[in-house]
C-alpha cells in the first residue's frame, strides 16, 4: 500500500490543496492525516472540506482535541456540522499494515490533553528514543507535532533531514513527518518501506 502522509495543516488551504493534488498524482492508496488540523478556525471549514473529499483518515493533535472530544456547545454553534462531522472520525492513534500513527511520541497518552501539549523539545538523546521504542512494539512509528523531519533508530538519531528518499527497513524506527502548513508531506510504500519527503 502507498500512503500520502501529512501533518500539521493548521488550517493551510493553499499548501493542503497542492499536496493532496500531488498525492493524488502520486497514486496514493490511502492519505494519513497525522494531527493538527486546526488553528484559529478562520479556515476550518475548508480544510475539514478538503479532508473529506480526500478521505483521509487520520488521528487528532493538541490544537484539534477540544473539536474531537466533547466539543462545547460554544464550539457546536461556531462550525458547520461537516467540521465535526470529519473530526470526530480522528482517533488518539492509528495502526495501517503494522505502521503506527499517533500526533505525538508513543510514550505520551494522546488522549490525555496534558501529554498532547507536553513539549521537551524533538528526540535528542538516549534516553528520549529509550521511551520511545520502549512504548511500543511496532517496527516503524510516525509523529508529527515538531514541524521538522526527524528519523531515528533505537541507537540514534539519524543523519538525514528530508532531503531524498529513505529506506526504513531494516530495523526500527521512530519517524516524524514534516509540515504541510509549512510546506511538507510525504509517501510511504508498506512493502517497500521508502519514505519519500515532498513539497509544496
Amino acid at each position: 500500500m502507498k500512503l500520502g502522509l501529512i501533518t500539521d495543516i493548521h488550517e493551510e488551504v493553499d499548501n493542503l490543496r497542492a499536496a493532496l493534488a500531488r498525492l493524488k498524482a502520486e497514486r496514493v492508496d490511502k492519505i494519513v492525516m497525522i494531527g493538527d488540523v486546526a488553528l484559529l478556525g478562520e479556515h476550518l471549514t475548508e480544510t475539514c472540506r478538503l479532508l473529506t473529499e480526500a478521505h483521509a483518515v487520520g488521528v487528532w493533535g493538541n490544537h484539534d482535541y477540544g473539536l474531537c472530544v466533547d466539543p462545547s456547545p460554544e464550539l457546536q454553534q461556531k462550525h458547520p456540522r461537516e467540521v465535526f462531522e470529519y473530526f470526530g472520525k480522528l482517533r488518539p492513534s492509528l495502526d495501517i499494515d503494522g505502521f503506527h500513527f499517533s500526533h505525538v511520541e508513543p510514550w505520551l497518552n494522546p488522549e490525555s490533553l496534558f501529554d498532547l501539549w507536553y513539549y521537551d523539545g524533538p528526540p535528542d538523546e538516549h534516553g528520549k528514543l529509550w521511551r520511545i521504542f520502549n512504548a511500543a512494539p511496532h517496527r516503524v512509528m510516525f509523529a508529527g507535532h515538531f514541524h521538522k523531519w526527524l528519523l531515528a533508530t533505537p541507537e540514534q538519531i539519524v543523519d538525514w533531514h528530508g532531503e531524498r528518499p529513505i529506506q526504513l527497513a531494516p530495523g526500527r524506527f521512530f519517524c516524524v513527518i514534516a509540515a504541510v502548513c509549512d510546506g511538507y508531506f510525504a509517501t510511504f510504500d508498506t512493502e517497500t518501506s521508502e519514505l519519500t519527503p515532498l513539497r509544496v
